[in-house]
């Protein structure tokens, strides 16, 4: 009989008895070990972890693989929204060009509209105000009318009174009617040399109006031929940029469309070698590392672009 089997006990069934009895409850190993017996495996796998910890060399773990793998889950990264802003960012580059080439018509014609606007309301205040001098100047005249018939009434009876006092009264009450008379001539005086000069501003809004008008329906003729022209493909961009909002969150596309309005084309960055492409500052480094972890959006603090790592395109492409 070999030396291994003296005791009468296989030797693998030796060997699993001594392992056995050192992790038993009551042993002096368990208690200096830290061992879990309920569950043996975690406390191998944090010894692992500890092992890893103290060198550098050695490759990661699989716990630690897993760890990482649960973090992600809980904090999933924005890399497809950032990536969707980027493509948002490319559309509206050729919107913009598609604007540039209209140039300045649509602002043009803005600024064309409010003029005439302009000048039609100030046009219909003078035109009401020579209306209403016209109502006071003919209300004028009918009343020096009125005087002059009660002038040449008075006038006649003259004649008929039978003591100075009769006479002196009369003549009193035509004085008094040729004052009016004198009132009123005054007026429709004035009356019509602020007819003359509001009649020769309303020639000059009208001329100004009908320039205005030329001016916009050509220039209004000419946008409408560039929207022919661009028509398809801007509506093509614009279908494409609404199916790209609806793949990132509210307050992503707020954001974006945000600084949009200030950047026409250009609300996204590229992160290269530290430094934001929008407007050539640098980031800190640790910023940088952040941007490139991309669990999170990251403007610019110089520009206020959303900052994109140039690695996440290049994974991309």
């Amino acid at each position: 009989m070999s030396e291994n089997n003296i005791s009468g006990i296989p030797a693998e069934e030796k060997i699993k008895e001594e392992v056995t009895d050192s992790i038993s409850p009551g042993s002096e190993n368990a208690e200096s070990t830290g061992t879990d017996i309920e569950n043996p495996e975690a406390d191998m796998g944090s010894s692992i972890v500890k092992e890893n910890e103290n060198s550098e060399d050695e490759p990661v773990s699989r716990f630690q693989e897993y760890f990482n793998e649960e973090i992600e889950k809980n904090n999933p990264k924005m890399t497809g929204t950032l990536l969707t802003l980027y493509e948002l960012r490319s559309i509206d580059e050729e919107l913009t060009d598609i604007e540039d080439e209209k140039g300045d018509l649509p602002d043009k014609i803005e600024l064309i509209k409010k003029d005439i606007e302009s000048i039609e309301k100030e046009l219909n205040e003078k035109k009401q105000s020579l209306l209403k001098l016209e109502e006071e100047k003919s209300k004028l005249i009918s009343e020096n009318e009125s005087y002059e018939e009660r002038i040449n009434k008075y006038d006649e009876q003259k004649f008929d009174v039978r003591s100075n006092k009769e006479y002196d009264e009369i003549v009193k009450t035509i004085e008094s009617l040729f004052e009016e008379v004198g009132k009123n001539e005054n007026r429709i005086k004035d009356i019509d040399d602020i007819f003359s000069k509001l009649g020769t501003d309303v020639e000059s809004l009208e001329s100004r109006s009908n320039e205005a008008t030329t001016d916009l329906t050509e220039k209004q003729s000419l946008l409408d031929e560039l929207d022919e022209q661009y028509k398809q493909e801007e509506s093509g961009l614009r279908e494409k940029r609404n199916e790209l909002l609806t793949k990132i969150d509210e307050a992503s596309s707020l954001l974006y469309e945000r600084i949009n309005r200030s950047y026409k084309g250009e609300a996204t960055a590229i992160v290269r070698r530290g430094n934001c492409s929008g407007c050539y500052n640098s980031i800190p480094p640790q910023t940088v590392i952040e941007i490139k972890s991309a669990e999170k959006l990251y403007t610019c603090q110089s520009c206020g672009r959303i900052l994109i790592a140039e690695e996440l395109l290049a994974n991309k492409e």
